[in-house]
């Protein structure tokens, strides 16, 4: 299955941010084994800056639906910066 990067920049605080975070959290969940790998981006001083996701999809369409369902993008806290195809060539196991 293809996969595809996705990745949001934060307009929201970081209280904005903890305050979707349990929805935030199970949205993704919910996805399984789709969502590959997920993480916040932050700036220099650690505050969030955005976030970034690996997500395997059939099409560009559909992972750009899930995107666009995220809770933090629902709450206006995040702007989807974009999503594009993405070759995995490693992944260093946990």
């Amino acid at each position: 299955m293809p996969h595809f990067l996705i990745e949001y920049s934060q307009k929201g605080s970081d209280e904005d941010r903890e305050r979707h975070r349990a929805d935030h959290i199970a949205y993704r969940k919910g996805e399984g084994d789709r969502l590959v790998m997920a993480g916040a981006l932050l700036d220099e001083a650690g505050a969030g800056a955005g976030s970034v996701v690996l997500y395997e999809a059939d099409t560009l369409a559909e992972a750009t639906r899930f995107a666009q369902g995220e809770p933090m993008m629902v709450h206006n806290i995040f702007t989807l910066s974009s999503v594009r195809p993405f070759r995995v060539a490693a992944i260093k196991a946990p």
